[in-house]
């Protein structure tokens, strides 16, 4: 039987919904593109995604992410997501933002960014956790300090604008300390 070679692109998106805690177990092929639909848990919500990816990097346009959208309706998905552009346009951006479309650019890091020995980890924080850190402190959300939705970290995490993402940090004279920071738009 013969081995079917799985292309880099699906393999790197894969890893990368793994990390946010997401399985996929079927891959469709179509002319132009891979489909995937993983489902998984956020914040204790059921969520279900639909990917594309495109198998040549190109200039995207409002006209694909609309497509895409058509087919998040209908398989009723909360969440989209578009890999393999090379560019983006501007209405492309827009209109993804506000359809819940995540745009993701046709090559990947060369390594995984939580594998360098210089980057922390890094996860979403509970809200409960987030409750607890805010009622300590005696601050609100905003008095927290921030960090981008375009920082590398956040955008490999999947965070969203108003998530508390934490970030645990080790010291030979500290131990393990968490440091936390608001996800706000880049």
């Amino acid at each position: 039987m013969d081995e079917i070679e799985i292309p880099r692109i699906v393999e790197k998106t894969r890893a990368l919904l793994a990390l946010r805690g997401f399985g996929t177990y079927e891959l469709l092929e179509y002319e132009d593109r891979y489909v995937m639909h993983p489902q998984g848990t956020l914040a204790d919500v059921s969520v279900k995604y639909v990917i594309w990816i495109l198998k040549e990097e190109r200039v995207v346009g409002v006209a694909i992410v609309r497509d895409l959208f058509k087919e998040m309706e209908e398989t009723e998905s909360q969440r989209g997501m578009l890999v393999g552009g090379n560019r983006f346009t501007p209405a492309a951006k827009k209109y993804s933002k506000a359809s819940r479309i995540e745009l993701v650019e046709g090559h990947y890091a060369s390594f995984d960014l939580f594998d360098h020995n210089l980057v922390p980890p890094h996860i979403i924080a509970e809200q409960s956790e987030v409750d607890l850190v805010l009622d300590h402190y005696k601050i609100i959300k905003t008095q927290l300090p921030r960090i981008y939705t375009s920082d590398a970290a956040a955008k490999v995490l999947g965070a969203r604008v108003g998530q508390i993402i934490r970030i645990e940090r080790e010291s030979e004279t500290a131990g393990s300390t968490f440091y936390y920071r608001l996800v706000i738009d880049s």
